[in-house]
């Protein structure tokens, strides 16, 4: 009959596991360069007027904005991340940078639950991605605003769904991607709603007040309105 001692003693090389397994790192002020695997999580609302607030240069990332918002003054990046893969950004708001969020040269980025608004140039970015994930995301700009909602530039294999975006020049831009799928996104007030590549795919989209609904791509069945 193994000792309680015995038995912690065969426990002791399990525990740095747990403890590394529920540890995440607080971000409480900018600009922050995230350089290793692991959590983050905002633990406050911030502000930042400089180039990148938040850079990403590692791989197996999670960036929890823990309801938490990011507030752009001076244009530059609110999230940006390059050769990095298996990233996940969610659940907060970011609000008036030059681009919300932009992933260069990166595989499986996952960006959900996120409010993202007022961006100059696009909201969210993606530039030569391969696969990867949108979604649940509200994308919001203002009336008459020469952006885009979400921008994928020579990716291939995102999944776009979900999203609610409004008052951009272009909702979802993919015009210049080797094959994504945008599945069940409502766009208002666009100027176009999607704009897409011909490799790209969609099915189930709404669109209200956008003077081009749908440019480019292939509908799936008959559900896109």
């Amino acid at each position: 009959m193994k000792t309680q001692l015995t038995k912690l003693l065969l426990l002791a090389p399990m525990l740095p596991l747990f403890a590394i397994s529920g540890f995440a790192i607080n971000i409480g002020s900018l600009p922050y360069t995230v350089k290793k695997a692991g959590t983050y999580n905002l633990d406050r609302n911030l502000t930042f007027s400089g180039a990148k607030a938040i850079t990403v240069t590692a791989s197996n990332v999670v960036l929890d904005l823990n309801g938490y918002t990011l507030t752009g003054t001076n244009g530059g990046y609110a999230i940006f991340g390059s050769n990095a893969n298996s990233v996940t950004v969610q659940n907060g708001t970011i609000n008036g940078f030059f681009a919300g969020i932009e992933f260069e040269d990166s595989f499986q980025v996952l960006l959900q639950n996120l409010t993202v608004s007022n961006a100059s140039s696009a909201c969210i970015e993606l530039i030569t991605c391969i696969t990867g994930t949108i979604q649940n995301c509200f994308i919001l700009g203002t009336s008459g605003t020469s952006a885009d909602g979400i921008y994928l530039g020579a990716c291939q294999g995102i999944v776009v769904k979900n999203n609610q975006i409004a008052n951009q020049a272009v909702g979802c831009d993919s015009g210049s991607s080797s094959g994504n799928i945008f599945i069940a996104d409502q766009l208002t007030n666009c100027s176009y709603g999607l704009f897409l590549g011909a490799p790209d795919k969609y099915q189930g989209n709404v669109t209200i007040a956008c003077a081009n609904p749908f440019t480019g791509g292939t509908p799936v069945g008959f559900e896109n309105n």
